[in-house]
């Protein structure tokens, strides 16, 4: 469960502990046991009226523990008694040392929740703790440069936000490929902090229970991606739905300067709306294995009966119950499972913002959930339970590609979706190490690694970009790859990752050499929605930047002069010519001036 709209999100779900009031009278019994308990569970309450969503996030997170003494409970709040239940063990874990942690403000509206008495960390990183850090977790949209748009949400079904084959099969990344998607989410983690990335500690053996019927084998040092291998294996929820999940909680996929109380709660396990969380329930491990448990528990458990499938059931907007409720025929487990650990739908504000702020009743979890899902891993309906990635037939274009590719044993492995099309516009299909596009103009073509990652950082078809029109091209100059899409280019080169270029700053590119030319290579995406609407790009050895002013680029000894005249937001203003050479010397024109260097001297500035 959720804040979703401001305060702090270190109390944003409720998934698996009593109310307040409920826990005070049986914190005697939630202490955890130093091993699985032996004696049976006692029989389940059976509820008189369907739980409220916030009942439905606050049942008692399984624990294996004595049955405690019957304490009269509120009917629309009856507590299961879980079967043979794993015991949580807090571990230690290592605590980055802290460099002076940013402070996010926070802002307050009427009707917040009051959070007097609740216990927060004293580090000032508890979890994003704006409206925008929860619409954002791990400051996702920075990345995209604001490109993403609510086009991208335009497949969610807020009754089949995910299949039961996709959340329920385990084998959909290997340990490797996790920690190649980390390595790629996250280049520099910030001075004296553990990004995911690097994250690791020791783990404790969890026997096999009615809900995760594997194994989960201890070490003295599991990585980050080795503790979700583990855990999907021991429970057969995916990877890729862990993965998800963990961004959506956190942002620990792509925080670069995480606390540790983020890895403490880092799935928002045993964090009621409003209360404290849970410290038994602390810890990377512990809240990795125990939202999988939970993840099953809810597909298994007949207490879990107010979002049953294939009816409609009313879901909130939002934790404040003024915001009200909306119908949702609820089509499987998978999803049901979401609306359990989530109890809140987006509304309109909420989908039309991607992966911004919507209104005071919208909330983001299950919507970031998709936009995550979608934008790093493609589709997230179809699927054969228990396959994976057997059962998908290949036909068409994409076999003769796929074929030519190696086929299942090659580079882009088997299927793991069915061909999607959309009438008039392409066709895709999902491999384990890729994707396979299809146009009428160009063709099969297939996109793969830090390319495609890129590409799917800004909406992939449905974003900038649109379909892919060649292959990746690899071994080009300084090892780089390029790759190109129906309005751009991605740019792959190791050391400054991926990089697209489009419109006019492509073309301004183009007209220096592009890669061969005086700017190299693109470093960074474009940037627009800068002073007067204007956009830059910055580029191994200059910057081009398309304004009011025209689009020119900048570079040496001239952008340092310019620089320290204060570069855009100064007196000069933007560029309003490229640099014109001749002898010894060059001179720039901008919207104030002029910037002059001759060989030898520092540069000159002449205002207008």
């Amino acid at each position: 469960m959720r804040r979703t709209n401001h305060g702090y999100r270190y109390a944003q779900k409720g998934r698996a502990l009593f109310g307040v009031a409920m826990a005070a009278a049986l914190i005697g019994s939630l202490l955890p046991t130093a091993a699985y308990a032996d004696e049976q569970p006692a029989p389940e309450p059976t509820p008189t009226v369907a739980p409220s969503p916030e009942v439905a996030a606050t049942e008692q997170p399984p624990e294996s523990e004595p049955t405690p003494t019957p304490t009269p409970e509120p009917t629309d709040a009856p507590e299961p008694a879980p079967e043979q239940a794993p015991t949580a063990e807090p571990t230690q874990e290592p605590t980055p040392t802290p460099a002076p942690t940013p402070t996010p403000t926070m802002t307050t509206d009427p009707g917040e929740v009051d959070l007097t008495g609740i216990l927060l960390p004293d580090n000032g990183d508890y979890a994003g703790d704006t409206t925008e850090d929860e619409a954002d977790p791990g400051a996702y949209s920075e990345t995209q440069a604001g490109l993403l748009t609510a086009d991208t949400l335009n497949g969610f079904k807020a009754g089949n936000i995910i299949s039961d084959a996709k959340m329920y099969t385990s084998g959909t990344m290997s340990a490797n490929q996790i920690q190649g998607f980390f390595n790629q989410k996250v280049k520099r983690c910030d001075s004296n902090y553990t990004c995911l990335k690097d994250f690791s500690m020791k783990t404790r053996t969890k026997a096999p229970n009615s809900y995760c019927t594997n194994t989960y084998q201890g070490s003295s040092r599991d990585t980050a991606a080795q503790i979700i291998s583990k855990v999907s294996k021991a429970c057969n929820v995916s990877e890729r739905v862990l993965i998800v999940m963990l961004q959506k909680e956190q942002g620990l996929v792509t925080h670069t300067w995480p606390s540790q109380f983020r890895y403490d709660i880092a799935m928002g396990y045993a964090c009621p709306d409003h209360a404290a969380c849970d410290s038994t329930y602390f810890g990377f491990q512990n809240q990795m294995y125990m939202a999988a448990y939970q993840l099953q528990r809810y597909t298994k458990d007949s207490y879990f009966s107010w979002y049953p499938v294939g009816k409609t059931s009313q879901v909130r907007w939002h934790p404040n119950a003024s915001c009200g409720t909306g119908p949702v025929r609820i089509e499987n487990k998978a999803t049901a499972a979401l609306y359990y650990y989530t109890p809140y739908q987006p509304n309109r504000a909420a989908m039309r913002a991607g992966y911004g702020v919507g209104d005071s009743c919208s909330a983001y979890g299950n919507r970031n959930f998709y936009n995550y899902y979608t934008d790093w891993f493609g589709g997230t309906r179809g699927g054969s339970p228990g396959g994976g990635t057997t059962g998908y037939s290949v036909t068409g274009a994409t076999a003769v590609k796929w074929k030519s590719l190696g086929g299942a044993s090659g580079m882009l492995g088997k299927p793991i979706d069915k061909k999607n099309c959309t009438s008039g516009v392409g066709c895709y299909q999902v491999f384990k190490g890729g994707s396979i596009y299809w146009t009428h103009k160009h063709g099969a073509v297939y996109v793969r690694g830090a390319v495609r990652d890129a590409w799917a950082k800004v909406g992939s078809r449905n974003g900038v970009l649109r379909y892919p029109t060649s292959d990746p091209q690899c071994g080009l100059t300084r090892g780089a790859c390029l790759q190109h899409f129906q309005d751009g280019t991605i740019y792959a080169m190791s050391g400054h990752g991926a990089h697209y270029v489009r419109g006019a700053i492509r073309n301004k590119w183009a007209q220096t050499g592009d890669r061969h030319g005086t700017l190299g290579y693109p470093i960074s995406n474009p940037r627009c929605g800068l002073v007067d609407g204007a956009c830059l790009q910055v580029f191994e050895d200059g910057r081009i930047y398309a304004s009011n002013a025209g689009t020119h680029y900048v570079r040496g000894a001239i952008f340092d002069g310019w620089g320290r005249a204060g570069g855009r937001e100064g007196r000069l203003g933007y560029p309003s010519s490229d640099p014109r050479c001749g002898g010894n010397a060059c001179t720039q024109s901008f919207e104030g001036g002029t910037v002059r260097h001759q060989s030898g001297s520092t540069p000159r500035v002449l205002y207008r």
